[in-house]
């Protein structure tokens, strides 16, 4: 199934976990309809049943006049594990598909298209982020990261130092540890070097940075 283009993340990740939602037509008024995202369905909430009164998360939401939220954006603050794991919404087709480590590799290869929402919790469970998602980019607490093709070449040279026996607090160095660099055999020191400068834009970026992390684990 394909989404028109319109659609937010949200209502497509839910179309791919659950269906098609039953869309009740336009609200009669803004404070009928949903709080994030204006639209209305057949089973409308409460927004006090739904998110706690020390919920803060308020910046993706469009009808701040509405009083309940729909069933869709109901779903997208009650499940527990949108919110603690990495997952990745395509909008044609339309999937939502958890993302593991390998998974996000191949989906970092290149650069995220306008068709893609990458969501990464760089610390799970503190923030809702798929509710905050939009198309062509990733998602992470409080931040929303292009990835371009330099991106992806970025991460292919921080998985070949990883293999090579940098952890991750060293690659956040500026130089590379000399006792891993003396397990390398010489004629590849030069390229441990290049490899070495290509991270420092991620350093200076801190979450492209623990993204490239997540992704190479």
């Amino acid at each position: 199934m394909t989404i028109a283009a319109p659609v937010d993340v949200v209502w497509a990740a839910y179309t791919a976990a659950v269906g098609t939602p039953d869309v009740a037509g336009a609200p009669d008024t803004r404070a009928a309809g949903c709080a994030r995202c204006g639209l209305t369905t057949a089973v409308m909430s409460p927004v006090g049943q739904v998110v706690s009164r020390r919920f803060t998360g308020y910046e993706s939401w469009t009808n701040l006049a509405g009083r309940s939220l729909c069933e869709v954006c109901v779903w997208v603050y009650r499940h527990r594990s949108l919110r603690t794991d990495a997952h990745i919404v395509t909008r044609d087709p339309v999937t939502l598909t958890p993302a593991n480590p390998a998974l996000l590799q191949q989906v970092f290869s290149t650069s995220v298209g306008a068709d893609t929402a990458v969501i990464v919790p760089l610390r799970p469970g503190r923030k809702h982020l798929l509710p905050d998602a939009r198309w062509g980019t990733v998602t992470v607490d409080d931040a929303q990261l292009s990835w371009t093709s330099a991106d992806a070449h970025r991460l292919v040279v921080m998985r070949r130092l990883r293999a090579h026996g940098f952890s991750e607090r060293m690659l956040g160095d500026d130089t590379p540890a000399y006792p891993v660099l003396n397990r390398v055999a010489a004629d590849q020191w030069p390229q441990v070097f290049d490899d070495w400068n290509h991270l420092a834009p991620w350093r200076q970026a801190a979450p492209w940075f623990e993204v490239g992390l997540r992704a190479t684990r």
